[in-house]
């Protein structure tokens, strides 16, 4: 076998990880999302937190992490933001160690706002996949993070 050959069979090999195939795909849906969420002047990932905590209430960051399946500095890089716009608050702990953050009323004013816009985005993703196809790629996905969390 040539070594063009070689380096095009490796680079084929190398593409088709599952990784790497799971976060292309999930950048560029991501961007649907990131543009449809623009005009309220979120990044999806922010609309994520500001979900998460609508629905945990106030929460520790090392929960919130865990809840998002992130790490610890992604979050709070994302968490800055979110503070200085305003949108959530942190709440001081009795452990001074503990980082505790809640949504702001401006925060949820700010999600409700996003909702129909996000709701926009998910509706043109899911009709054009195909709603049996999310039913199975929901499944596998769930799978997937069944199997990576041991």
């Amino acid at each position: 076998m040539a070594d063009t050959d070689k380096a095009k069979a490796l680079a084929e090999e190398v593409l088709d990880c599952v990784s790497f195939r799971l976060r292309r795909t999930a950048r560029m849906v991501a961007k649907r999302y990131d543009d449809a969420l623009r005009p309220v002047g979120l990044r999806n990932t922010q609309f994520s937190v500001l979900g998460a905590l609508a629905y945990l209430g106030e929460t520790g960051i090392g929960e919130l992490a865990v809840q998002m399946a992130t790490d610890g500095t992604t979050l709070t890089r994302n968490l800055d933001v979110l503070v200085r716009r305003g949108l959530i608050e942190n709440v001081p702990a009795k452990d001074g160690r503990v980082r505790r953050v809640r949504l702001t009323s401006l925060g949820q004013e700010t999600l409700e706002e996003a909702l129909p816009l996000w709701r926009a985005a998910q509706t043109k993703t899911l009709k054009s996949m195909g709603s049996d196809t999310w039913l199975e790629t929901r499944q596998i996905l769930a799978d997937i993070e069944a199997v990576e969390a041991g």
